[in-house]
């Protein structure tokens, strides 16, 4: 939780762990405490898991990296980027299996809108740099994106200076001599200048602007 620090936890499988309800396993990444505040996971539904109906104070946002996770407000498949404002309540589920990626209590109260983003849907814009970039998400300076390198690419050294998040969901993404796979996770404090190269066609979710190292946890978007 030191948001100050350059911090990369390259995918491994046996970092999964049981949560407290029969069927969902956890793969953390952030933790403020054990069941409660900032938190950012894997998620892995087992089919016909159920997670029992929950508050989220500060907001949840989730993407769908395999299967199709449900809710009461309809199913949603891999590829889908979802946000539950602060305050709201659902009940969580999966009929096939699922894998999301998700961000427990990171909202400011005046992120309080319900959003659904598909990537099919979705408008890509094509850049001068070699990738095409979705936004997914907007709000009081921070951005929240994929990105996608078809042949490999220069990370935008314009995305560091306000602390960059990257999951990598194809591909894969250098940092000098270390490489990092699908669901490897990066996050980088304001400031740094690292040099980040995607390898062959690669595909991540971003996140910019957000990490403010005076207020670590309660600014987080």
């Amino acid at each position: 939780m030191d948001f100050s620090q350059f911090l990369t936890l390259p995918y491994q499988t046996d970092r999964w762990q049981p949560s407290p309800v029969a069927g969902v396993w956890r793969y953390p990444l952030e933790r403020e405490a054990a069941e409660s505040g900032h938190v950012t996971s894997l998620v892995r539904f087992q089919p016909g898991a159920v997670f029992p109906e929950h508050e989220h104070p500060l907001g949840e946002e989730f993407w769908v990296l395999e299967g199709t996770f449900s809710d009461e407000n309809g199913d949603y498949e891999a590829g889908s980027y979802v946000r539950h404002p602060p305050g709201s309540r659902h009940q969580a589920f999966s009929r096939e299996g699922c894998v999301i990626f998700v961000k427990l209590n990171q909202f400011e109260q005046s992120d309080d809108a319900f959003r659904v983003v598909r990537e099919e849907q979705g408008l890509w814009l094509t850049g001068e740099h070699g990738f095409r970039r979705l936004s997914l998400h907007r709000h009081g300076g921070v951005n929240t994106s994929l990105l996608e390198f078809a042949n490999g690419g220069r990370f935008p050294a314009c995305c560091y200076r306000a602390g960059l998040e990257i999951l990598v969901l194809e591909g894969e993404l250098h940092k000098d001599s270390e490489r990092f796979g699908p669901l490897s996770w990066l996050r980088l404090p304001p400031m740094s200048l690292p040099e980040l190269t995607a390898k062959g066609h690669t595909r991540l979710w971003v996140r910019t602007g957000h990490l403010n190292v005076a207020s670590p946890v309660r600014h987080a978007i």
